[in-house]
């Protein structure tokens, strides 16, 4: 992982949060059908998180 990663990580365990989002991670890059299905979640995801770095 990137030290921007890392750092993510870091600070996700520092604040006892359970899970972290990551969307170059969790979406498969250059896979068009993964983006199409996942990035419809993403407004989802960032409007009910708890933080957004």
């Amino acid at each position: 992982l990137s030290k921007t990663f890392q750092d993510a990580v870091a600070i996700t365990r520092k604040l006892r949060m359970r899970y972290l989002w990551i969307d170059s991670l969790c979406i498969i890059q250059g896979d068009e059908a993964d983006w199409q299905r996942e990035s419809s979640t993403m407004g989802k995801m960032y409007s009910r998180s708890f933080l957004n770095m």
